[in-house]
This record gives structure tokens, C-alpha cells and sequence, in this order.
């Protein structure tokens, strides 16, 4: 039976959409690169009630479950939903799957290999994620990438913005990704669900909880945590972006995966290559100053890494937790930009999805808070999130 459900007009976009470019497969599926918040109504259902994304997941890409199958995978709801949206088997499989979903040996079919090959994969690398190996190209960034490796992602449906996984949450802190205000309460202030998430599916205790920072689980990128870890996160209301920020602080990245903004923060705490390495005996001042003690430019530095005044200074959260009004004394999701943090040392690279030149307190007013999407290239792909151990970290 035909379905009854009226198409969204983000099919009639992709309908009208010219050819795809030299680079690419197809032409781009506008409606995956739009933010949530920005679909019509229509798309918005199909989106939920048919593909099963939340707006958090469908903002940030290669999280959600649904895009883990390749379309003969794909249920009949979710086939209908994506057809809905404009997809064809050939449009998910590239843009949406990226081909995970299949084997070497039909990859080597479909000759697709030569693309995987060139980002530095191998059969070994692909039938065997736990290995604790992976192509070093899943630690860069787009900027990063050879012209070679570049036009190898575009065979794969990869360009910028779903390689570096562009957040395209709405943001309107001073903060490179949405402030998750939830992971700010006290543990006897969380209700019995979400207790229960956070013991049961993430391994927290009342103490870890409050003293952010201890958890064994925050030692991890987003990522590298456990399925069922990975799944509780979620659960809270954590994403990709905001775990990486403000609970593992990046500190789990190998060091080549620092670019652009990100590097310019590290280096700006005094970091060097030889300091972030497993055995290194040597830190920067940095790390024994207290908070009131940094530089503005190494507090612009911190910010970029989502930390503020209490977090860096390892203040239990029941000291910044006001127990009458039920907020957080710290910070606001759309507080304006302290005076004493400097982000024009962001000035040439940009600052978490702010183009070069347009960084400063101006940009982050009471009355004018930016907006703008977030990107970066994460460690592990989303294929092989589990590659290394949930206590290893990535320093090299």
C-alpha cells in the first residue's frame, strides 16, 4: 500500500538539485546538512517517528543507530523515511553509511576499496577494529588531509563538514559547543531516572558524580566509551562534541589531532608533543595554576577546552550549586564573555565554527550571542568507536 504521508519538502529540495559534483558520487542530500530546528514540520516526524533520530542526533553525524545500515539493512518504516527524504539506496549507502555496513570483499565489488585505501585502510584494519589499530587519517581533521586523501573521502560521500563532524546544535554560549547544564547538578538533586542511568549504564557514584573530572568513563572520548557507556551518555543528553569538550576536555586526542583552534589552545596552556605523551615527567606552569592566576590568554585557551573557573580549579559541584534556585552558581548557557577571556588569540584560525576575523567579546554580548555550528575531527571513526579499550587513551 502506497503510504499517505505527504512529502516533505526536503525531498522537493533534493528533487530540484543539480548534478552531482566532479568530486562526488551524487549530489549532496541538502536535507542531512540542515539543522534540525530548520526542517519543516513534516521532515521533523519522518525524521523521529520513521528514521528514529533525536534532534541532538540528528544534528551531529555518524551517532544515531539508523546510520549504521545500509539501505537493504534499513527496516521498511525506515526505508519509507528515508525515501520520504529524498535518499536512494545509492545516496544512503555513500552519504549517510559511508559503505561501514559492508564487507571488504563487497566493497572490493563495488570498487570502493580504492577509496578506503587511500585514507590508509586495509582488510586487516577493517575486519579486525579491535586490534587497538586504526589508519592514522581517522585522527586528522579535514584541513589536515592531502589533496590525495580528500578527493578518497569524496569517493566515500565525505567532504568537511561530515568528516569533521560539524555540530549543528544551536549555540548561543561563549563555549565552543552547547553548555550541558544537566551534567551540573548535585547527585542527591538528580532524579531516580537518571540516577539509575548514570550508575547502571555509565558507572558513576555519588562521589564521581560531584567531583567531575574522577570518573573512569570521563577519562574517554565519546567515542572510545562503551556501548552501553556510549548509550547512557546519550541518554543524559550528552553528544559527541559535548562529552569530548567538557567532560574528557580532549585529553584523551592524540596530539596530531590538534588543529587549528584546538592547537592553538594547547600550545597557548604551554603544552609541547613531548609533554602530552604517556611518559612524560614534564608539565606545563600552566597546570599548577589556579584559575585566577592565568593569563587571559590562557583563560581563552581553557575555554576552548570547556573548562571554567570551578571545573579547573576541581571544585566539587555541590560548592557552585545553588540548592534554592536550582542553578548552577558558575556559568550560563548564554552568559556574556568575561572580560578577562582573551578569544582573540582565535583571531586567524576561528573559534569552534567562527570564521577567522569574526572572534572577540564582541561577538559574544548579552543581547548578540553567536550561533554559529561547531566542528572537529574526531579520534576513532564510528565504525570503529571501539578499537581501542575503554581505559586506554590516545596519547601519542
Amino acid at each position: 500500500m502506497k503510504s499517505l504521508t505527504p512529502k516533505s519538502t526536503a525531498a522537493t529540495i533534493l528533487a530540484f538539485l543539480p548534478a552531482a559534483q566532479a568530486s562526488l558520487p551524487y549530489a549532496k542530500p541538502t536535507v542531512r546538512y540542515t539543522a534540525y530546528f530548520r526542517l519543516d514540520k513534516t521532515s521533523q516526524n519522518i525524521v523521529e517517528d520513521k528514521l528514529g533520530y533525536s534532534e541532538a542526533t540528528w544534528n551531529n553525524f555518524g551517532i544515531a543507530r539508523v546510520e549504521k545500515k545500509r539501505w537493504s539493512s534499513l527496516t521498511s518504516n525506515e526505508r519509507d523515511g528515508a525515501t520520504l527524504l529524498g535518499f536512494t539506496e545509492g545516496t544512503w549507502n555513500c552519504y549517510i553509511n559511508h559503505y561501514e555496513d559492508f564487507s571488504w570483499e563487497e566493497l572490493e565489488d563495488m570498487g570502493m576499496t580504492q577509496h578506503y585505501e587511500g585514507l590508509g585502510w586495509t582488510q586487516a584494519h577493517w575486519e579486525n577494529p579491535t586490534d587497538g589499530e586504526i589508519p592514522y587519517t581517522e585522527a586528522r581533521w579535514w584541513g589536515q588531509l592531502t589533496d590525495n586523501e580528500k578527493r578518497a573521502a569524496n569517493g566515500i560521500c565525505f567532504f568537511e563538514d561530515n568528516w569533521d563532524k560539524k555540530d549543528m546544535n544551536p549555540n548561543p554560549s561563549f563555549f565552543p559547543h552547547p553548555l550541558p547544564n544537566f551534567r551540573y547538578r548535585p547527585w542527591d538533586e538528580l532524579n531516580s531516572v537518571t540516577q539509575n542511568v548514570a550508575t547502571n549504564m555509565m558507572g558513576y557514584t555519588e562521589e564521581s558524580w560531584n567531583n567531575l573530572g574522577t570518573s573512569l568513563a570521563e577519562k574517554n572520548t565519546f567515542l572510545n566509551l562503551g556501548t552501553e557507556q556510549r548509550a547512557g551518555a546519550m541518554e543524559l543528553g550528552f553528544y559527541t562534541h559535548t562529552w569530548d569538550c567538557f567532560m574528557n576536555h580532549y585529553l584523551s586526542y592524540y596530539w596530531s589531532s590538534f588543529h587549528e583552534d584546538l592547537k592553538v589552545a594547547i600550545e597557548t596552556l604551554g603544552w609541547t608533543e613531548s609533554m602530552w605523551s604517556d611518559d612524560a615527567e614534564v608539565y606545563p606552569a600552566s597546570e599548577s595554576k589556579p584559575w585566577s592566576d592565568l593569563t587571559p590568554e590562557e583563560k581563552a585557551a581553557a575555554t576552548r577546552l570547556c573548562y571554567f573557573e570551578e571545573i579547573w580549579n576541581g571544585q566539587p559541584i555541590v560548592d557552585w550549586y545553588d540548592y534554592e534556585t536550582g542553578m548552577n552558581t558558575a556559568v550560563t548557557a548564554d552568559g556574556p564573555l568575561p572580560k578577562d577571556i582573551d578569544l582573540e588569540i582565535f583571531e586567524t584560525t576561528g573559534y569552534a565554527g567562527k570564521a577567522p576575523g569574526d572572534v572577540g567579546a564582541s561577538v559574544y554580548t548579552a543581547t548578540g550571542l553567536g550561533s554559529s555550528s561547531s566542528s572537529y575531527r574526531i579520534v576513532s571513526s564510528s565504525v570503529f568507536a571501539l578499537a581501542l579499550s575503554i581505559g586506554a587513551t590516545l596519547l601519542v
